[in-house]
Order: structure tokens, then sequence, then C-alpha cells
């Protein structure tokens, strides 16, 4: 241990909390963010009614039906690209076998998919409250921190969504609090560190994404100079990490393995050094990709500038800040692409940032108080209408492809062309091929860039019905069909809600 580095830090866990009283400073008063935490939680449970699927939702949940059903991890869906149809290598392990577990206890849905990540955001709640008083003196700022983390509707709409991104939330939000816990506390235990690690390799199981939580822990206690702290960190992390690659490893499956793993990626170089450092520089994109993410963005730079101002500064602010850098740094090089919903993997620490800026106002500094004003008032309207948008979209899918199958006897069991979510609730009825596999197949080159391309294939591949939506269309530029009309081996039967029918000749 390097004591003399350590003991300002481990002091600095056992003094009192600010004596500078910073809620008769603050720009939100203990009501104001109550009624915008009350909101944010309206919001949120309005938004859950008839929820709109999610195209993830029936890509992973179908490998998690598979996986229950047969053992294996494999996709009718998109069969015919890359063997996914015999077996799946790349996927997201831990949270497909987690939800298989799930499935064979209480069966097979789009609500108990759902709920899945519902029930991390709520372990994510017990998990956060008592820790956020080691930032938060005032029962203000706690109530901020809520309210900008439930109001942003990234939040909002992944914390009701089968994917992995609240999931990663949760454990890596985990892990943080376990190495604070063990660089803050009057005794700190190493099982601290391994349980960290532990919880950061489960993150990266669940999604490679969550390797940030590795790199950032492991650069949090190196810069720390923690280093035996750091190799167990990485070594534990590591260990677990590997449980992704056991499947592969048992079935010697490695070449199967990448290549299904190129497409994921962008092709065999954008792993590369010089394309690590162009996507680095690029994470700008991410946060003021639209108007949404902008708002965040704004609030988190208005709460670092009155930090900044007021001169406040505590080690656990300091850490806090270094791993915040190190988390958007590594996701920078890792993820592929500036999708944005890769933010709420470390929202938690964003939201942490603008409370603890809004409690430490310095004083005598009237431009800064409505500068956070007007910036929590633009995300508080930016993120309403957001979410507000999410929740007009609002359909029964589930119903409607029940509806669909009845007109449809005839066809029971039959091999068909339909949209991903089909499958809800639909997976035993049919076999289904996903819309989604033939774009996929003609941007790898497989199949003509034309509409046609699809009806030849799923001829050939003997599909007796396809079964189109708007979107369908306009994925594969095609026309709207005409009654009556053949469109390559297939003839436009009618439609069904927003569903377009063609039967096999």
């Amino acid at each position: 241990m390097y004591q003399f580095r350590l003991w300002p830090v481990r002091r600095a866990a056992q003094l009192p909390l600010p004596t500078v009283q910073p809620q008769q400073r603050s720009v939100l008063s203990l009501a104001g963010a109550r009624w915008l935490l009350l909101l944010a939680v309206l919001l949120f449970v309005a938004s859950l009614y008839q929820r709109v699927l999610h195209g993830d939702e029936a890509w992973i949940g179908e490998q998690a039906y598979w996986a229950a059903k047969e053992g294996v991890v494999r996709s009718e869906l998109f069969d015919g690209f890359l063997g996914a149809g015999t077996r799946q290598w790349v996927y997201h392990w831990l949270f497909v076998w987690q939800a298989a577990g799930v499935i064979r206890l209480v069966g097979w849905s789009s609500l108990v998919l759902k709920l899945i990540s519902m029930a991390y955001l709520g372990l994510f709640g017990l998990i956060c409250r008592p820790h956020l008083r080691h930032y938060l003196a005032t029962t203000a700022a706690r109530c901020l921190f809520w309210a900008v983390l439930l109001l942003n509707s990234l939040v909002v709409e992944y914390g009701f969504v089968f994917r992995p991104e609240v999931m990663l939330m949760c454990l890596g939000f985990g892990s943080w609090i376990l190495l604070q816990r063990w660089l803050h506390a009057a005794r700190p235990r190493w099982y601290h560190v391994a349980l960290a690690a532990a919880l950061a390799g489960l993150a990266a199981a669940t999604h490679l994404n969550g390797l940030i939580y590795l790199v950032a822990g492991t650069g949090l206690l190196g810069w720390r100079r923690q280093w035996r702290g750091a190799v167990l960190f990485a070594g534990v992390g590591g260990v677990v990490f590997a449980m992704y690659f056991l499947d592969v490893l048992v079935h010697d499956a490695w070449s199967a393995y990448f290549r299904q793993f190129a497409p994921a990626i962008g092709g065999d170089k954008s792993g590369q050094g010089f394309a690590l450092v162009l996507r680095a520089l690029a994470e700008h994109k991410r946060f003021f990709h639209s108007p949404l993410e902008a708002a965040l963005s704004l609030l988190v730079l208005a709460a670092a500038v009155v930090l900044y101002r007021s001169r406040w500064r505590t080690p656990r602010l300091a850490d806090a800040t270094l791993y915040l850098l190190l988390l958007v740094a590594a996701l920078a090089a890792l993820s592929q692409g500036k999708t944005t919903k890769y933010m709420v993997l470390y929202m938690p620490h964003l939201c942490l940032l603008v409370a603890v800026g809004f409690e430490h106002l310095p004083p005598r500094t009237g431009w800064v108080r409505v500068l956070l004003a007007v910036v929590l008032g633009f995300y508080t309207i930016v993120n309403s209408v957001y979410t507000g948008l999410l929740i007009s979209r609002h359909e029964d899918r589930v119903v409607r492809n029940q509806q669909l199958a009845n007109q449809l006897p005839a066809y029971r069991y039959a091999r068909i062309v339909a949209p991903m979510n089909f499958v809800f609730n639909q997976i035993d009825a049919f076999t289904i091929q996903g819309v989604t596999c033939y774009l996929l197949l003609t941007q790898a080159g497989q199949l003509r860039p034309n509409g046609q391309a699809l009806f030849e294939e799923a001829a050939r591949r003997q599909r007796q019905l396809i079964i189109l939506d708007d979107n369908s269309l306009k994925e594969m530029s095609l026309p709207r069909p005409v009654s009556g009309r053949t469109y390559g081996g297939y003839r436009y039967a009618y439609r069904f809600h927003d569903y377009y029918i063609y039967k096999a000749l």
C-alpha cells in the first residue's frame, strides 16, 4: 500500500459533509427538484403503455428464445446470413443466456423481455441511493440527480427495451461504487477490488462495450498508483470476461466467430490503430447528434463551468471526473458507430456531475445561476418532447400480429418472410425469416441491389408468404404494391392493418 498517497483520501471519507450550506445557493429549491422528479416519473410511467417494439428486441429476443428451447443460440430471422440459422457465435452472451433462463421460468413474450431491463433500472436505484450521499449533501441535489437521469429520453426508452444498455449501466456503476470503497474507505478490503472487477467483467460479457468499465477502472487505479489493485482488477475482470468466449473455445469455432464478427466492426481494418484514433476524434458526434444529446451535453458543460469557478475540489469528485473521462475515451475508441444509446452506459456519471454543479454554485455569480437555469429548462423541454413523441407512437403490435395470423390459417407453420417484430408472438406459428436479413445480404453484395431480389431469393428459399410493411418497402427500395400484380414469384393479395401480404404463385 502507498500510505502517503492513500492517507488524504481515507481521511476525506471521515470528514463531515461540507458546511457551506449549498442548499442556500442552489438554483433549484427542494420543492422545485421534487416537482421536476415527479414530472420525470410521470413521463416514464406514461411511456410504458403499449410501448412500441424496438427492432433489436426481436433480434436479441429470438436468440434468447432458441437458447431457452434448444440450448444453442441461433436465429431463424437471419437464416442464410453467415450461418446464423444454424449457430450464432457473436451475440450478447450474458444478456441472452440470462434472458433464456427467465424464458424457461415464466415464458416468452415482449413484456417479459422488457421487464428484464426495467428490473436492472430498479436494481440500479437500490445500489445508487446510499452512494449519492458521498457526493451530494442536500436532498434537493439528490432529487435533482434522479430527475435529470429519469427525464433523459434515452433512459426512458432503454429502461423498457430488451437491450443490454441499462444492465451495463447497473453493473458498471456497481463496479464504480466498489472501487470507491477501496479508494476511500478507512479500512479498504481487497475483495472490494475483486468484486468491482467481477462486475466490470460481467458487463463486458454482457456486451463488448462493457469493456469500457475494465479500461476505466484499471486506468483510475493506475493513475492513483494503486499498482497491485490495478493488476488485480484487470486480472479478475479479464478472467470473468473470458466466459464470453467459452462456447467458441469449447467448439473450436474461431473461424466462424470472426466471420460473423467482421460485419459488426465494419470490416477487417476498422480496428487498426489509425482507425481507432479517427473514431475517437469524432466522438463529439455522439454528444451533439441531435437536440436530445446536445441538451445533455450543454447541461454537463454548464455544471463543469460552475465547479471550475467554485473551486470545489474533493478526492471523490476528482476520481469521479477522471473515471467519467476514461469511460468516454474508452467508448470513443471501442464503439464502431456514434449511436447515442451507448451514452446510457455512463449516464449516471454525467447526471452526478450536473447535480454536484447545482449544489456548489459559487457566491455572487448571477450570470452562472441564469446559465444553469436556462440550460436545465432547455434540457427538460427537449427531453419531455422526445419522450412525448415516444408516448405518441404507442401501439399493440402483438395484438395486430395475432389478428394477422388469424387471417392466415392456411399458412400456419409455413416458411415466411416478415418484419422482425412479427415474431411477437408468432414465433411458434410460423418459421419467420426477417426482411432485415435480405437487407444485410444486399449490403454484403450477395443479392442484387434492387427490391426484386427479395422476391427472387424468397422464392429460391421456398418461402410461401411474404409480409411487408411501409418500413420494409423503404428499406428494400420497393414501391407500394398494386392489387393483383405479381412481383417475382409472388402475387400481392391484400393489405391488413399496415401489413402488405404477398402469396407465392
